[in-house]
């Protein structure tokens, strides 16, 4: 089981624990999660986040989809992932009808099939297989709805995105639950009970495995829910501090009929407690509200106490089939007893013997020209349409450490090589680190030519044309 940090969403400030965060960076904690409802957004403060950390993924739970296109969320995405060395995991829900429609003003529809599509589009933006074009109940991409120019076109992402950037969804009703295991690579439950996990959920998740087919399991799905973890003396304060959170939620999150908290507490056996909490906090009595929900709902959904009895909580949670606890806290010592518990006595130092499934292993020596001109060589011969569609011969002029000239031939049969060319239609003249860093995706081309890293003897828009050569 790994660690992640779940942070939230703003009150009326905007702020971020960023020692805590960080110090779950050097422990090993495998993310740190943001959130979003409706003030602050979860991406910006991930990009902050990104920015002054070193190892830890950073997932979103959630990004609202109806707050954003498909497509939008894609390009967030894949934007993310690149700038922080490929740590993105990109967490969506859709939110609820009262945010959904009262804020952001857009009908909350049908939700199971507007995920479905929604995540099919976000995928295919990944893939870059084609030009992207969808034709839903929800989504039509080109646009040809009656107020259509008609000058919309299929396209295909500029930025090379990451195929198998994980998915995850945020889900807790049964036909939800079920669509998550089918199409997503992860699983985003909140007021998760492991003691509950067989009746609640197996049906559902196996049902999704089984209609995803390709022998989709366990095995390969990041169960990753968000749990309170309140480290303390006295259990009774502790759980004091979970019960407003239980109360807002099974109480307020929704209307009556349509709170999905609610609903799941009382799956869980507590369904008269979970009535009068909502009773009274739509009422308007919050704090009678907090004082119904029962201890016993705390401790299914929560880890409150002191260090021991928190060690002992958690057998139920590492004996479930979760793999990612996801602690919600404002404490940072029980970020550090959790890394204790969880993944031992001397997580985080450098010399440390444990294994920390999952914890990214050091990155390997990176791309080198020749190895780029290879993987170029490659996509070449194994599509022989492409020198057709191309249609120039480039000549490369590399300096630094590895400087050396190769040769594109995209007429005829298609070649590339080391040395010169003839009669190239245009040559480019670069650093071998620029190079690199452009091959990868990570260096804009008409960036690098308008601030002259990157110099060009012949037609600019033809070296456009290599662009997929680097896919």
């Amino acid at each position: 089981m790994r660690l992640g940090l779940m942070v939230g969403y703003s009150g009326s400030t905007m702020s971020l624990p960023m020692e805590m965060i960080k110090e779950a960076d050097r422990l090993g904690y495998y993310a740190v999660w943001t959130a979003e409802a409706y003030g602050s957004d979860a991406v910006v403060p991930l990009a902050w986040i990104g920015a002054q950390t070193q190892q830890i993924k950073l997932g979103t739970a959630i990004l609202q989809m109806p707050a954003r296109t498909p497509a939008n969320t894609a390009m967030t995405a894949m934007t993310l992932d690149q700038l922080s060395g490929g740590r993105m995991l990109l967490g969506l829900g859709l939110s609820g009808p009262q945010v959904v429609e009262g804020w952001h003003g857009v009908a909350y529809g049908k939700p199971l099939g507007k995920t479905r599509e929604y995540v099919s589009i976000v995928r295919a933006i990944f893939a870059r297989e084609a030009p992207l074009v969808h034709d839903g109940d929800h989504y039509q991409i080109p646009y040809q709805g009656p107020d259509a120019t008609g000058l919309g076109k299929p396209l295909k992402s500029i930025l090379h995105g990451r195929r198998d950037l994980p998915i995850y969804l945020a889900a807790i009703g049964p036909k939800n639950v079920e669509l998550s295991a089918e199409i997503a690579d992860g699983w985003l439950p909140i007021i998760f009970s492991p003691a509950h996990y067989a009746e609640a959920y197996a049906a559902q998740v196996e049902a999704g495995f089984a209609k995803a087919g390709g022998g989709k399991s366990l095995a390969g799905f990041d169960i990753a829910p968000s749990v309170p973890v309140v480290l303390g003396d006295d259990v009774d304060a502790c759980r004091a501090s979970v019960k407003p959170f239980l109360a807002l939620y099974i109480g307020g999150m929704g209307a009556r009929g349509r709170n999905f908290y609610h609903d799941l507490a009382c799956r869980y056996g507590f369904q008269a407690a979970a009535d009068r909490v909502q009773d009274l906090y739509l009422a308007g009595d919050k704090n009678a509200a907090t004082a119904a929900i029962p201890d016993e709902l705390v401790d299914a959904v929560a880890l409150c106490g002191p260090k021991a009895r928190i060690a002992e909580q958690l057998e139920a949670w590492q004996a479930s089939p979760i793999t990612t606890l996801n602690m919600t806290t404002f404490d940072p010592a029980a970020v550090r007893v959790m890394a204790e518990l969880v993944m031992g006595a001397d997580a985080g130092r450098p010399d440390r013997t444990i294994s920390i499934p999952n914890v990214p292993a050091p990155a390997p020596a990176g791309p080198t020209p020749a190895s780029i001109f290879e993987r170029m060589a490659a996509r070449v011969a194994a599509d022989p349409t492409l020198p057709a569609k191309v249609n120039a011969i480039f000549q490369f002029d590399l300096t630094g450490e590895q400087s050396g000239s190769w040769v594109v031939d995209m007429k005829g049969a298609g070649e590339v090589r080391t040395g010169t060319a003839a009669n190239p239609d245009c040559t480019i003249a670069m650093s071998e680190a620029d190079f690199v860093a452009l091959a990868m995706g990570k260096l804009n081309p008409m960036a690098a030519f308008s601030s002259g890293k990157l110099k060009i003897t012949g037609n600019p828009m033809t070296a456009m044309k290599l662009q997929g050569l680097f896919a």
